[in-house]
């Protein structure tokens, strides 16, 4: 057997030939061996090809190409016999290690084996070691500016600088699909403000938003990864949204549907995250900028054979969404029930919720801003807040129920305001029972003062508080007995009686005062034993 030789390489040996080379002259100037070249020259004249006659027609020709080659399944594999002791060896590593197939190669050639990743990859798919190929299409090219993929890729791990706690270090990859241009985000976790943020920064650096975005199925933006219809989590709907794009998700485990990032993850694990240095999270995000900018950018794609920043500049940016650069403020949100106490509790924080429109028990949501927290029951907007951080809280007094305002804000004066409104003398009534350095230890007693005006009217609580403040009598229960009994109905006396002085005791023990001092008890002793 000889070795078999292409098409052109037969016209050359037959052009020659015909020409007056010879075996000798064609086999130098064509790399073949010369007994590969008389091979050749004889099957040509048994053909009917004559040195001084016509060019061999092309019939002649294709007969003379397949002279070398052997039956189906039988052709020569001098390297099959290298690989044959290591296939289990190589099915482990396929399997269960899960290796490339350039990594198996490098390991075999470590061991001695003398063998080109080409050998390899056709001997493992020729015994049935590796999954089966499918058929694919190439599809359509998309127009500019028409659709980015980006997907997730795992870097390695990183030291955090402040705790020297080690943590996985992931790669949010940005790909255009017409220019191929690229942009990377390092990030540690996969959460919807990671992401957006991710985003955010790869706009900026395109100056630009493709119409389309086709994404991994991660939890912060698909809730459910359906095939068919995909549902979005509502905080990466509204943000697409917001920036005007279209999502369109990739099914689970079909890395197809985002070939040109899937593939490209591995290129930036081996040429940015490998042999690199950084010293934090934000030093490895602004190397990744420089790398996708003056490597990535500057390298002839394999498939396209162009820049991919000069066709990024020259024919997609221009077709871009604009992007307006200002920070988008991520949204939070969550369905909550309102509590007994009238309040939702939302990130840590509580928030009072309107008494008539939002009672205890029912289910709200909530948006969180950047600065303020919105309550929504049914699609409306029940209440608005300012964002407080974790453990505080804001409360707005109209959404207490009036009844229980008072006592839960311990306002006095709101208590005397109440009362003036169903009376002057109530109201008089109200500053009396809640003057004091202690107000709020009467806030129960003012709360049933307010009552009273619903129970009794108005005017009666008004005309009982005025009996009562005549008589100097500030007190809440008697004042209601007063009103069970009617007796604010009766005339007020026009003229008290007059109070008794208190009754001096009896004069029988009175004695002088100075019958008290013991220094003049002393002076009159002394006075006796002179003068007796």
């Amino acid at each position: 057997m000889y070795r078999e030789v292409g098409l052109m390489q037969v016209v050359e040996i037959l052009r020659r030939w015909q020409a007056g080379d010879s075996a000798r002259t064609i086999a130098r100037a064509t790399g073949a061996a010369r007994n590969t070249v008389g091979k050749y020259l004889e099957e040509a004249q048994r053909l009917g090809i004559e040195r001084q006659g016509a060019p061999p027609e092309d019939a002649q020709i294709l007969a003379l190409s397949k002279l070398g080659q052997t039956a189906p399944g039988k052709r020569a594999t001098p390297r099959t016999e290298l690989l044959d002791p290591h296939r289990e060896q190589i099915a482990r590593w396929l399997q269960d290690d899960k290796l490339q197939l350039t990594r198996i190669a490098e390991l075999l050639q470590r061991r001695q084996v003398p063998l080109t990743y080409t050998t390899l990859h056709r001997y493992v798919h020729a015994n049935g070691l590796a999954n089966g190929r499918r058929d694919t299409v190439r599809m359509a090219d998309t127009a500019p500016g028409e659709a980015a993929e980006f997907d997730f890729g795992r870097l390695g791990p990183l030291a955090d600088p402040a705790t020297n706690k080690r943590q996985i270090v992931w790669a949010l990859n940005i790909v255009l699909v017409f220019s191929r241009h690229q942009f990377v985000w390092p990030l540690i976790q996969q959460t919807l403000e990671e992401v957006i943020a991710g985003l955010e920064a790869a706009w900026r650096f395109f100056a630009g938003i493709p119409r389309r975005v086709v994404l991994d199925n991660f939890p912060a933006a698909v809730a459910g990864a359906d095939p068919f219809n995909p549902v979005l989590t509502r905080g990466f709907l509204e943000y697409s949204q917001a920036r005007g794009f279209l999502v369109d998700p990739a099914r689970v485990r079909k890395p197809t549907d985002k070939p040109h990032t899937e593939r490209n993850v591995p290129y930036v694990r081996e040429r940015f995250w490998k042999g690199g240095t950084f010293i934090d999270l934000p030093d490895m995000r602004t190397q990744a900028e420089q790398w996708c900018r003056e490597v990535a950018g500057c390298r002839v794609h394999g498939t396209t054979r162009k820049l991919p920043a000069v066709v990024f500049r020259d024919e997609e940016q221009a077709h871009l969404l604009p992007y307006d650069g200002v920070p988008y403020s991520v949204p939070r949100w969550g369905q909550v029930t309102v509590h007994p106490d009238h309040h939702i509790a939302f990130q840590n924080a509580l928030y009072s919720a309107p008494f008539d429109r939002c009672p205890p028990g029912v289910r709200v949501e909530v948006r969180a801003y950047r600065d303020l927290v919105r309550i929504y029951r049914r699609g409306e907007v029940m209440k608005i807040h300012p964002r407080q951080p974790k453990g505080g809280r804001s409360t707005d007094p109209a959404d207490y129920p009036p009844e229980r305002t008072t006592y839960a804000l311990r306002a006095p004066d709101r208590v005397v305001r109440e009362a003036m409104k169903a009376g002057r003398f109530a109201g008089l009534f109200a500053e009396r029972l809640l003057a004091g350095d202690f107000p709020w230890a009467k806030l129960r007693q003012g709360q049933k003062l307010l009552r009273l005006a619903d129970r009794y009217t108005a005017s009666r609580l008004n005309a009982a508080c005025e009996r009562a403040l005549a008589v100097d009598l500030i007190d809440v229960t008697r004042l209601e007995r007063m009103l069970k009994e009617a007796l604010e109905q009766e005339p007020l006396p026009i003229d008290l009686p007059p109070a008794r002085s208190p009754a001096l005791p009896s004069a029988r023990f009175a004695r002088d005062g100075c019958a008290f001092d013991h220094r003049h008890q002393e002076s009159a002793h002394h006075t006796e034993e002179m003068f007796p």
